[in-house]
């Protein structure tokens, strides 16, 4: 799933899972901030808020999107639990 940004470049969803959605920031944006390419961000919707982190490319990113989103996924699961 791509987007194209208003400037032409293309903003790619790598995952999505529940509330969080993780996205690969264009090389451009990554040259004007000092990220690696490769720079991925997680935007999570939580408590009312969009929480941000920003993702380095490493080696270990998969076990990295997988806790998020497992956190996640547990918090909501309690919320689900206390509503019933």
């Amino acid at each position: 799933m791509e987007k194209t940004l208003q400037n032409g470049t293309d903003l790619k969803t790598v995952k999505v899972e529940r509330d969080t959605w993780i996205l690969e920031l264009p090389p451009e944006l990554c040259d004007a901030e000092g990220f690696a390419h490769g720079t991925q961000v997680s935007l999570t919707f939580k408590n009312g808020a969009i929480q941000g982190t920003y993702i380095r490319p490493s080696k270990d990113i998969d076990d990295f999107l997988d806790r998020v989103v497992a956190d996640d996924a547990k918090y909501f699961e309690e919320i689900e639990r206390i509503g019933d």
